[in-house]
């Protein structure tokens, strides 16, 4: 199956489509992903919890700090020298296979908001790698429904509107408090987190907290 893709490297797909792929177990898709994975806030409070961390101790640990914008930091998994591969890629498996990042687990599909129809969501293939479409026919809806957990959709929803909120409150603010709005976001989206209480309430009260703070920011 040959797969055309756009200048981005996406495809747009709508649920009915079809596509093919089988995973070999190659580990081919965990390797050459230098600054690649993207490790949302959810994503973070799983595997930390998976591996017994706190979310900060996984982050310093596991991750890089990237730049979505000026001032607005993102965490993205670690690789190792040797073909860029994923710092849990171990004999051609992954380590974290049952708590891996949303982006990895929907592979080679990838899901966001559509801007064009508020409240419907838009599916796209994400890889280049021909050989990877080979295999079973899979429907793409029924491959995002088998991938996605029921936390996922919320999350993303209310992470892609915060985005937008807190990239307008970083716009009036300017490049005057750049290193504290740093320091804010790094803290409220992916440090300050009981890793006993269920993720989302906190998510929430972190991002309004954040806005808060942002406010003042603003203000000062």
């Amino acid at each position: 199956m040959s797969v055309d893709f756009d200048e981005h490297g996406y495809r747009k797909v709508k649920p009915d489509d079809y596509f093919r792929y089988d995973c070999s177990g190659c580990g081919d898709c965990c390797r050459n992903v230098k600054d690649a994975v993207m490790v949302e806030s959810l994503d973070l409070y799983r595997l930390a919890r998976f591996l017994g961390m706190e979310m900060g101790e996984f982050a310093l640990q596991y991750t890089n700090t990237a730049f979505l914008a000026p001032a607005f930091p993102i965490l993205m998994l670690k690789t190792k020298q040797h073909m860029d591969a994923c710092i849990f890629l171990k004999a051609s498996r992954c380590g974290i296979h049952s708590s891996k990042p949303r982006t990895c687990r929907t592979y080679p599909l990838g899901i966001g908001p559509d801007d064009e129809r508020p409240g419907s969501w838009l599916h796209f293939i994400v890889s280049k790698k021909q050989h990877h479409f080979t295999g079973r026919r899979r429907r793409v809806g029924d491959w995002m429904s088998e991938s996605l957990t029921p936390e996922d959709l919320p999350f993303v929803t209310a992470d892609y509107a915060c985005t937008g909120a807190l990239a307008k409150l970083m716009k009036r603010i300017g490049s005057r408090h750049e290193d504290d709005v740093v320091k804010l976001i790094m803290c409220y989206r992916y440090v300050f987190y009981d890793m006993d209480e269920d993720f989302m309430p906190q998510y929430t009260r972190n991002m309004e907290l954040l806005k808060e703070r942002l406010e003042r920011l603003g203000r000062g």
